[in-house]
């Protein structure tokens, strides 16, 4: 604890990072409403950066129908940061941009919903080359953030995290959680009393402390997020004369501008400290505009691509998606599947027939053909909408029939799709 308030320290004294995503491709990490939080977070700490706007960033609803998107398009609501986003704010705030910096982010990636980390050191290890050591310092810097908890590993590490935090917590409540956890949980309380020579009164007061924690960091976190399901779509695809033409939406990718004649002032102060600071302004937004620009042009990129692959899905509303995976459209783009995967998330198009997440036009082949998953949920649905009522086909039937079309699917996978499509088994479909 005390080595890291010494670390804060010195990061408020020297604050000369360049945050780590805007290097390179990790700028796609952010979705647009992620990167205008960001980005706002930068402006407020370099002077000479301005960010023109043409018109206010407004937001549409997900759960919407296709036919109200276009009007809810044009109102504003207010959007509500994010854990993800209010722990970035926090690493960018605190720590410099070092390989343990990275790791930070990296454990942010494997929180679950409740903000615990799902992630062993052994795994961690073999997806990061870092050594044990390094992640067990980045962690530990994660469970110092805000909300309390964060990054525990268990519910036992999750009460002893906030219970640090708490200056009214009872005196041997952080040991009693730390040593003797699993005799508080099953109330052995004389044993741990007699362990620590306390009245039991006192082991009492610790468990009822424990029952009043959240067991959930990111709970409030969790429902303020869900309850505002909104997007901002960046690309727009329309049908001119025939043709498909794509193009960006007033919520594109920003691009800054520099105040050259603020910056060009500040030059002919005539002193050390100033002009470092100068330059390591320019410096930040140099580097912060190239990977806007880099973004820009690589949700563009794909996007298109997207689009003009599976064209013939906006063209006629009887046809659906062609089989597109992960690694064909890298190819197509010329683009890593790591920079393709991070492209599609959370990246909105506005088309004729909705609005769409990128993601949503991939899909994944069948083992035995070019049938997406989507072909069979498609073919499975029509040969129990037609079935005999009266004589319902079973899951061993409908495997028969699908591989008479060509389509080798288990019974196993049938009965999950038909949970999917909502499907009731044969016996309850059955009209008696």
């Amino acid at each position: 604890m005390e080595f890291n308030q010494q670390h804060i320290q010195k990061q408020a004294q020297k604050q000369t990072f360049i945050p780590n995503l805007v290097q390179g491709m990790e700028m796609l990490q952010l979705n647009r409403m992620e990167l205008s939080t960001y980005l706002n977070s930068v402006l407020l700490g370099n002077p000479f950066i301005e960010m023109n706007l043409t018109e206010p960033l407004k937001l549409s609803a997900k759960n919407l129908s296709t036919n109200d998107v276009s009007a809810i398009i044009e109102q504003t609501s207010v959007y509500h940061v994010s854990l993800y986003d209010f722990l970035q704010e926090q690493i960018y705030l605190l720590y410099r941009d070092t390989p343990l910096r990275k790791l930070l982010f990296w454990w942010v990636e494997q929180l679950d919903e409740r903000g615990y980390v799902t992630k062993t050191l052994k795994e961690a290890q073999e997806e990061t080359a870092a050594t044990e050591i390094e992640l067990l310092d980045s962690l530990t810097l994660l469970q110092q953030l805000d909300p309390a908890g964060i990054g525990a590993r268990s519910l036992q590490e999750c009460l002893m995290i906030k219970t640090e935090r708490m200056d009214f917590a009872p005196d041997i409540a952080y040991l009693v959680l730390e040593e003797h956890y699993d005799d508080l949980v099953h109330k052995r309380w004389k044993k741990i009393a007699a362990h620590y020579n306390v009245p039991l009164e006192e082991v009492e007061a610790v468990y009822q402390f424990a029952q009043r924690l959240s067991t959930s960091p990111a709970e409030s976190f969790e429902s303020r997020y869900k309850s505002v399901p909104y997007i901002v779509p960046e690309l727009m695809v329309e049908i001119v004369n025939g043709e498909l033409v794509m193009k960006e939406t007033r919520y594109k990718t920003p691009l800054l501008t520099l105040n050259v004649s603020y910056l060009n002032e500040m030059k002919t102060v005539d002193d050390k400290e100033v002009q470092a600071y100068v330059q390591m302004k320019k410096q930040e937004f140099d580097q912060l505009q190239s990977s806007l620009l880099k973004r820009k042009e690589t949700v563009l990129k794909v996007g298109t691509a997207i689009i003009m692959y599976q064209q013939e899905f906006f063209m006629n509303i009887e046809n659906r998606l062609k089989p597109l995976q992960l690694n064909d459209l890298a190819k197509i783009c010329h683009l890593s599947e790591s920079t393709i995967s991070r492209t599609v998330r959370e990246t909105f198009i506005q088309t004729p027939r909705g609005v769409f997440e990128l993601k949503s036009f991939l899909s994944r082949r069948m083992e035995n053909g070019e049938q997406t998953r989507e072909d069979v949920l498609t073919v499975l649905q029509t040969l129990i909408t037609n079935e005999d009522k009266q004589h319902p086909l079973s899951d061993q039937k409908l495997e028969v029939l699908l591989k008479e079309q060509g389509i080798s699917v288990s019974r196993r996978a049938i009965a999950k799709y038909r949970k999917q499509l909502q499907i009731p088994s044969s016996t309850d479909r059955k009209i008696k």
